[in-house]
């Protein structure tokens, strides 16, 4: 795998464990993704990283329970790829039809077009995901802060 394609997995998977944890990858965490993203062992992990590979299997672990709690299924080592691709197909796909809704929504509701513009579908994606962090535990701040939105527009959301 290129070095742009793990550090955009890494930045996927910083911004889903951070949405679960409220933390984000400290650098062990990084090395113990990058090695498996380029098919390395544990032990290859732990020379890297100067570490025992013990640490680096107890690290993982952890990692691979986070995931599994934010993705909702079962990942570990030889199956996050797959873990991830599928989280991420089912999201895109989620995303469009959301899209095609909100899109159609405002179509029938003849909303002006400055309107039609601040309902971006991308923003409500966003509103949409605000709730399910909320029951993840993470405060209104936070979820605003995460999501890039403005905190009042969460608030609202959340209220509903």
């Amino acid at each position: 795998m290129d070095t742009f394609d793990v550090r955009s997995l890494i930045v996927t998977v910083d911004d889903l464990i951070f949405s679960h944890r409220g933390e984000h990858l400290d650098d062990i965490e990084q090395a113990i993704l990058k090695g498996v993203f380029d098919h390395e062992k544990y032990a290859e992990i732990a020379k890297h990283t100067k570490r025992s590979e013990k640490y680096i299997k107890y690290v993982a672990g952890r990692l691979w329970q986070s995931l599994s709690s934010t993705l909702g299924e079962e990942v570990s080592k030889s199956n996050v790829k797959s873990s991830l691709q599928r989280y991420y197909s089912n999201f895109s796909h989620s995303n469009i039809i959301n899209s095609i809704k909100i899109n159609k929504g405002n179509i029938c509701t003849g909303l002006s077009e400055n309107e039609l513009k601040q309902s971006n579908p991308e923003q409500q994606a966003k509103i949409e995901i605000a709730t399910e962090l909320m029951k993840e535990g993470l405060s209104i701040e936070q979820i605003a802060r995460v999501l890039k939105l403005p905190l009042e527009l969460v608030k609202e959301q959340i209220q509903k």
